[in-house]
């Protein structure tokens, strides 16, 4: 039959008289080649929670060997080598980034659509407790604590532990400042916020700040 190799199906008869007549047809059916594809596609947006386990997936099909490469931010991070998988044994903050993987064959390469991978986390409050003092009439303006988190958490504001509600002279900014106009001496107290990250559930509360409200004398 030859050692060549067939690009379409063959078929082979051999015939043996001596018990009767007997036919065996032997059929041989050479597969093309066929360059790398992937069978799913990277999710795009997906946020992690610091610490975790994370295992990214390059699912591909085509003739074998395949071999895979992955990227974050358009940089190498491995070389081409048999394994699909690319895994954070505990992730980090430092691992966000976009990622992307290639895979290549003797019949081409191609590349996996982007995968961002985003990491929620939330330190504790970098600042002390903080005061502040008012003439009373004037308008007080108090900067949320820092805190570094993602996402940005959800912020509230407290005065004496008590919630505070926005109305005609108490207002909260995007930037999540508390603006209070015309103090009057009942305003004087201890403010801090509440910061909640809704990604991963961490709950914190910021260190004080003390506001005094000085009254105006007019001779």
């Amino acid at each position: 039959m030859g050692g060549g190799a067939l690009n379409s199906a063959q078929v082979y008869e051999c015939t043996a008289s001596a018990c009767g007549c007997q036919s065996i047809s032997l059929y041989w059916k050479h597969k093309k080649d066929t360059a790398p594809s992937f069978k799913t596609e990277a999710g795009g947006a997906q946020t992690h929670l610091e610490g975790n386990r994370l295992v990214l997936t390059c699912l591909a099909e085509g003739s074998w060997p395949l071999e895979f490469k992955w990227m974050r931010n358009h940089t190498d991070i491995t070389q081409y080598k048999p394994e699909y998988r690319y895994t954070f044994p505990a992730l980090k903050r430092e691992n966000a980034g976009v990622y992307q993987c290639a895979v290549r064959n003797r019949m081409g390469a191609l590349i996996q659509t982007r995968a961002d991978v985003r990491v929620a986390y939330m330190d504790d409050f970098a600042e002390l407790e903080q005061r502040k003092t008012v003439s009373q009439g004037r308008a007080a303006v108090l900067n949320p604590p820092v805190v570094n988190s993602f996402p940005r958490p959800q912020v509230t504001w407290f005065r004496d532990g008590v919630k505070i509600i926005p109305n005609h002279r108490i207002a909260i900014t995007l930037d999540n400042q508390l603006v209070v106009l015309g103090t009057i001496a009942a305003d004087a107290g201890r403010y801090y916020v509440q910061a909640v990250n809704e990604r991963n559930g961490e709950n914190k509360t910021s260190p004080s700040i003390h506001l005094s409200v000085t009254s105006m004398f007019f001779i």
